[in-house]
């Protein structure tokens, strides 16, 4: 079957060459108030990699989950994990609150058989120990011991999907400050995933080149930046000179 990817090989390499970290200051710089990022989700799966060979850089392929108990919405026709596609990153969105997995050991087999680089999930995972064994890496909220069926159900698949941060999902306590407002993301198919040991960021396909030159050139003034404050300089004059503020 041909391949379903919008952008080159070459351009997941060359995007996959900067940190989460370098996409989402290029993401704000290119106006986008989140950053692309996909907050409160982490790497479920450390023991299994140094940490210089944490990253996953593919194309989504989105899940949508609901409540079991949902009768209304649609029903896909095989299993999601079947459904994915060879050299890009499944992202995961299961209901606000759930304390299940949506994604266990035999998905990861499953998974790695089928070319799929890694998993993002909106939600928890389990097994970890075969997760790990597998070096299967899956970024999530936290993980599980109960499964999936009993209490959530794949509604559908590569559709726009929305990731809010936690306290925007739930009701957040009255500590007397002023919360930090922080707009969901949204993962659209064919976004570009990169997840990597600082977190998860989601790139608009259509602005991968842009968010590419961007990264280029903050990387390089923050290497400057660098080589400035080893030899002892200040902070402010050091990005004075090469931040420009």
């Amino acid at each position: 079957m041909a391949s379903a990817l919008r952008v080159s090989i070459e351009t997941i390499r060359q995007i996959s060459r900067f940190s989460s970290c370098d996409v989402a200051d290029a993401l704000i710089k290119l106006n986008h108030p989140n950053g692309g990022y996909l907050p409160d989700i982490n790497l479920q799966t450390q023991s299994a990699y140094s940490p210089s060979d944490i990253k996953i850089c593919g194309e989504a392929f989105t899940v949508q989950m609901v409540p079991a108990a949902d009768t209304e919405s649609p029903r896909l026709t095989q299993h999601y994990v079947d459904a994915g596609e060879q050299d890009t990153v499944m992202v995961i969105s299961s209901p606000p609150n759930s304390k299940s997995a949506v994604w266990g050991g035999l998905m990861t087999a499953r998974a790695k058989a089928k070319g799929i680089k890694g998993v993002v999930i909106d939600g928890r995972c389990r097994d970890l120990v075969e997760h790990r064994a597998a070096e299967f890496m899956i970024f999530a909220r936290g993980h599980s011991i109960l499964g999936q069926s009993t209490f959530t159900r794949p509604s559908r698949i590569q559709v726009p999907i929305t990731i809010f941060p936690v306290c925007d999902r739930f009701e957040c306590p009255d500590t007397g400050m002023q919360a930090v407002s922080f707009p969901p993301t949204v993962v659209n198919p064919h976004d570009i995933i990169l997840g990597d040991e600082d977190g998860v960021v989601a790139i608009p396909h259509q602005e991968v080149d842009q968010v590419i030159k961007l990264c280029a050139q903050s990387t390089l003034i923050d290497q400057q930046c660098l080589e400035a404050l080893n030899a002892g300089h200040k902070i402010a004059d050091t990005f004075a000179k090469f931040r420009g503020k």
